[in-house]
């Protein structure tokens, strides 16, 4: 799950002035200084699709940026001159956010400036070369922190995100960059961040089978199973054809056609996100246990948590065993010129969807 990061941290002490404590290359993070509140400038044209990408929700987009990005990486002081992720001698640079261990990359300079307050040198490395070489599946990935255009992901995504990324032929050749310093200005103003809410649930979403509309309308059906997906995610796909492309809905014996004239979609608040696990599995039992994981399922499932489509979109998706849908959880119509309207909402003290207008 990408958590998108607008809190501040750096590498500096307490007290702001003297480095952080290092332990085996790892730098302890401590909270900054209150952010002065200074208009975000995008330094380049990655960071102005992150910031787009942020402004709208859109976590796919969000990570396909990502995918075709150089980043600048901070090495350890004990790596190997001139080494890279992947080669001998190279060792990670980790830092503590959030009492967890993270590897912290950057866009730019600039991004790398409003991060740390000393000299630190880097590599510039492509994103996808990055997480090919991914070292501890339970060290967490942040890009950007304390920034807008900041995000973070569990390692466990991170190799997922890896194994589809090679599954759809992303390169990683590393090319021939090198080593860069950059040296942090004595003051300078800090990013705002803007206010968000911690608390708020996601909103998940799951196209219903036509079959499947009588029991929630007729019958007050108030279930969800099967795989789902982050309704922001989603938001670009506005037509049943752009849903079925998009999630992979083409599956053998499917009931969703490219073509129908509509498409039925649940709507609702995951108030209890431990109940979404992340899908990893394969088609057999041999791909399962390759990707040490816990599902099987036919064709086109992909096992690495992320949706079956077949564009460069990147949809994660969740597995969910039977849970209770919340009161006002919604039902929609989304119709082939791209139009949705929501036709019911769940009533849970009266175990009812209840209709809306004419629907």
């Amino acid at each position: 799950m990408v958590h998108h990061d607008h809190a501040g941290h750096d590498d500096t002490g307490q007290n702001g002035t003297e480095p952080a404590e290092r332990e085996g290359g790892t730098d302890r993070v401590d909270a900054g200084d209150v952010p002065v509140a200074v208009e975000f400038q995008p330094a380049n044209e990655v960071e102005q699709d992150l910031l787009a990408a942020t402004s709208t929700g859109s976590t796919d987009t969000f990570l396909s940026t990502l995918l075709l990005a150089r980043v600048l990486l901070p090495v350890a002081v004990d790596s190997a001159p001139g080494s890279r992720p992947g080669e001998p001698g190279f060792v990670w640079r980790t830092e503590r956010l959030d009492g967890e261990r993270y590897v912290v990359v950057h866009t730019s300079p600039e991004r790398l400036t409003d991060h740390h307050t000393v000299t630190v040198e880097t590599v510039l490395v492509k994103f996808v070369q990055l997480i090919r070489c991914w070292p501890e599946e339970d060290w967490s990935f942040a890009v950007n922190p304390g920034t807008p255009i900041g995000a973070k992901l569990p390692g466990e995504q991170i190799v997922g995100l890896a194994n589809w990324a090679a599954e759809v032929g992303l390169g990683d050749d590393a090319g021939a960059e090198e080593p860069v310093a950059v040296e942090e200005p004595a003051s300078r103003p800090r990013n705002a961040a803007p206010p968000v809410d911690p608390n708020a649930p996601v909103v998940m979403q799951k196209a219903v089978a036509p079959s499947q509309l009588a029991y929630y309308l007729e019958r007050g059906y108030d279930r969800v199973s099967g795989f789902v997906h982050r309704a922001p995610e989603l938001a670009h796909l506005t037509t049943p054809a752009q849903l079925h492309g998009g999630l992979g809905l083409g599956y053998p014996d499917s009931p969703f056609a490219r073509d129908a004239d509509e498409i039925y979609v649940l709507r609702w608040p995951a108030h209890r996100p431990s109940l979404y696990r992340i899908p990893y599995g394969g088609q057999n039992e041999d791909a399962m246990r390759a990707m040490e994981g816990w599902v099987i399922e036919r064709f086109p499932f992909r096992g690495n948590g992320f949706a079956p489509g077949e564009s460069s979109d990147v949809i994660a998706e969740f597995k969910v065993d039977s849970a209770r849908l919340p009161h006002g959880s919604q039902l929609l119509r989304i119709s082939a010129d791209g139009t949705e309207r929501v036709i019911a909402t769940l009533d849970t003290d009266a175990l009812v969807w209840r209709q809306v207008g004419g629907s």
